[in-house]
C-alpha cells in the first residue's frame, strides 16, 4: 500500500466495507465437512478476526432468506422499515442510469433458455449458461416492443444474462408476481405473471404478451442457432422478478453525514449505490463475474479513501460459485481475495467483512443461514487468539447475534470515535 492514508475525513476515520456476495454457505462434504470460507488458507482474514471482532448477522433479520439488494442495501444504509419499498426492478434501472418517469415499471429480468410445450414455457436454464459476450447482440431485437394500448417494454442487459426490463405507458402498475421460478424451481415451469392487486391486471397481462413476443424473436435468433452448434444454451426467452415504480428511501448513510464510495462491477449494486445516493467506482476489469479484478477493486478503495470517510467493495464471485454448484472454486476465490488483503495489514483503517446473505453451495440457492462478519480497528487491537475465519467461529464469535442493521451501526460508532 502506497502512502499513509489520511487520519479522518470529514471529522470521521477511515473505513474499508467489503462485502463478499454469498460469502456463507453450509458444510461440504467434499471439503470435510467445512464451509467454503472455513476450508479456505485465509492467514489475512484470520489475523483480522483474531484482532478484532468476529460474529454472524442475519442481513434482515432472523428467518428471512435476503436477495443481493435487500442483504447489500442494509449494509449501506436501508432502514428496515422501508426493505420492502426496495424493489430490484428500480434498482436495475438506476444502475444503468435509467431513473423511472411516472407511468414506467421495472424489472430484473434473465435471458433464459425457455422451451415452449404447448401454451406454456418450461425453464431450462434461468440463465442460459451465463450467455456472457451474445446478450448485447441478442438484446437489440428487444428494444422499444409495442405491446399495444401505448405501452411498450425494452430490455437493456447489463453483465452475463442479466438486465432491467422497463416497461412505459399509460395504465400500469408494479404490484404483479414474478415469472422466473427461482433456483429451487428451475429447471421447472414459468410462472404466468398475475396482478396482485386490481389495478395491475393490465401490467401483468403486458408482461405475459412480452414474454410470448420476446420468445418469437429470440428462439431462431441466428445468434442462437450458432450457441446451439457451438454446444452452448440459447438465449431463447425472457423471465422477470423484482416489479416496481419510482421510490425514494431514506438512507442513515446520508443522514449521518457520512461520506461513503461504492467499487463495484455489478449492475444492481452500483444500482443501489446511486439510490442511495453514494458515489460509485468502475473500471474495465470491475466486473460481477469471477474474472473481476480483485486487486484493482482494493486498490481503487484505497485511493478513494483519500475522499471518503467509508468505501465499500463488492465482489459478486463467491455467490456466482455456490449458484453453480462450485463450492471447491469458491473455497479457491476466498483464497485469492485474502491474499489480495494483505496490503491493508497494518493500516490505520478500520476494515470490515459481511455479507448479503448465505448461497448453499449444495442446492445453488440463498438460505436464511446468518452470514459471518468481522470488524477490525487497528487503534483497540487484541491478540493472543488463533482464529479460523468462518461460520464455526463466528458462531462463538465476540460479537452477538446481529441484523444488518445493527451491524452497521456498530461500525458507524467505529468511524465516530477518535483515533
Amino acid at each position: 500500500m502506497s502512502g499513509p492514508l489520511p487520519v479522518t475525513v470529514g471529522g470521521l476515520r477511515k473505513c474499508l466495507f467489503l462485502i463478499l456476495d454469498g460469502l456463507g454457505d453450509l458444510p461440504i462434504a467434499e471439503l470435510d465437512g467445512d464451509t467454503p470460507l472455513e476450508s479456505a488458507s485465509t492467514p489475512n482474514l484470520d489475523s483480522f478476526a483474531a484482532g478484532g471482532q468476529l460474529g454472524r448477522v442475519d442481513p434482515i433479520a432472523r428467518g428471512v432468506v435476503p436477495n443481493t439488494h435487500t442483504g447489500v442495501g442494509m449494509l449501506i444504509g436501508l432502514y428496515p422499515d422501508q426493505a420492502q419499498r426496495l424493489s430490484r426492478g428500480p434498482v436495475e434501472a438506476a444502475g444503468l442510469g435509467r431513473k423511472l418517469e411516472p407511468g414506467e415499471i421495472a424489472f430484473r429480468a434473465n435471458l433464459a433458455t425457455l422451451d415452449k410445450q404447448g401454451d406454456r414455457f418450461h425453464v431450462t436454464d434461468r440463465r442460459a449458461g451465463r450467455v456472457t459476450t451474445d446478450s448485447h447482440e441478442l438484446a437489440q431485437v428487444l428494444q422499444e416492443v409495442d405491446l399495444g394500448d401505448g405501452i411498450s417494454a425494452t430490455f437493456v442487459p447489463t453483465d452475463q444474462h442479466r438486465g432491467a426490463l422497463v416497461f412505459s405507458g399509460p395504465g400500469l402498475a408494479a404490484d404483479v408476481s414474478d415469472t422466473d421460478p427461482g433456483d429451487r424451481g428451475a429447471p421447472g415451469w414459468l410462472k404466468p405473471c398475475s396482478a396482485l392487486q386490481a389495478e395491475s391486471t393490465l401490467a401483468a397481462d403486458k408482461v405475459n404478451h412480452f414474454i410470448e413476443l420476446a420468445y418469437s424473436r429470440l428462439v431462431d435468433h441466428p445468434l442462437n442457432r450458432a450457441r446451439v452448434a457451438a454446444g452452448k444454451l440459447p438465449a431463447t426467452g425472457v423471465i422477470t422478478r423484482g416489479a416496481g415504480a419510482y421510490f425514494r428511501v431514506d438512507n442513515m448513510l446520508e443522514e449521518r453525514s457520512v461520506a461513503a464510495a461504492m467499487v463495484a462491477g455489478c449492475n444492481t449494486v452500483s444500482g443501489l449505490a446511486k439510490t442511495f445516493g453514494l458515489d460509485t467506482i468502475g473500471a474495465a476489469g470491475f466486473t460481477a463475474g469471477i474474472d473481476t479484478d480483485v486487486e484493482g477493486k482494493l486498490a481503487a478503495a484505497r485511493q478513494a479513501l483519500d475522499r471518503f470517510s467509508m468505501v465499500f467493495v463488492h465482489i459478486k464471485a463467491p455467490d456466482l460459485f455456490s449458484h453453480d454448484f462450485q463450492p471447491a472454486a469458491k473455497k479457491a476465490f476466498i483464497e485469492r481475495v485474502d491474499r489480495a488483503l494483505v496490503e491493508w495489514v497494518g493500516s490505520d483503517a478500520i476494515v470490515v467483512l459481511a455479507a448479503d446473505h448465505t448461497t448453499d453451495s449444495k442446492s445453488g440457492a440463498h438460505t436464511e443461514h446468518p452470514v459471518p462478519a468481522l470488524i477490525y480497528d487497528p487503534q483497540t487491537p487484541r491478540g493472543g487468539e488463533v482464529i479460523n475465519f468462518g461460520e464455526y467461529a463466528c458462531r462463538d464469535g465476540n460479537m452477538p447475534r446481529q441484523t444488518g442493521h445493527e451491524f452497521l451501526l456498530r461500525v458507524l460508532a467505529r468511524l465516530q470515535s477518535s483515533p
